[in-house]
């Protein structure tokens, strides 16, 4: 069975459905905004990890920060403790919806394919969004 093929709402890469891994998701208040767990397919490029502001936008303010990050298990459940990507936003950024905030492509050296993607605020982050999804992309 064949899957939907997302419109390019973000202005930007095709892709499908079952690539998104967060849409127009609300942040947290003080704390960390934890994605289900997906799959980090190690394909013949690479699988880039893509996360834009969702459709009200995504800012910070004077003194206020967003760290995302990207950490692995080695099977479906585990604990997630490998963190392979940590990317801190500093304060007074402000991102139009579906602006690029900033993007991960994985070394192909990355063992361990079930993943997590974290956001930690430490601001009352729940009036913005962010939506993350999974491209095709070449390492150079």
């Amino acid at each position: 069975m064949s899957t939907e093929i997302k419109d390019s709402t973000f202005h930007g890469p095709t892709f499908d459905y079952q690539a998104m891994v967060f849409e127009d998701q609300a942040l947290a208040n003080s704390g960390d905004t934890v994605s289900d767990e997906f799959l980090l397919p190690q394909t013949m490029g690479g699988t880039q990890i893509n996360i834009v502001a969702g459709a009200a936008g995504c800012a910070t303010g004077a003194g206020e920060t967003l760290v995302i990050s990207v950490a692995t298990a080695d099977v479906s459940g585990g604990t997630f403790d490998n963190v392979i990507f940590s990317k801190t936003i500093p304060a007074s950024q402000t991102f139009a919806a579906g602006e690029m905030i900033t993007s991960f492509l994985p070394p192909r050296e990355v063992l361990e394919a079930y993943c997590k993607l974290t956001i930690t605020s430490d601001f009352d982050a729940t009036g913005q969004q962010v939506s993350t999804f999974m491209v095709g992309a070449a390492h150079s």
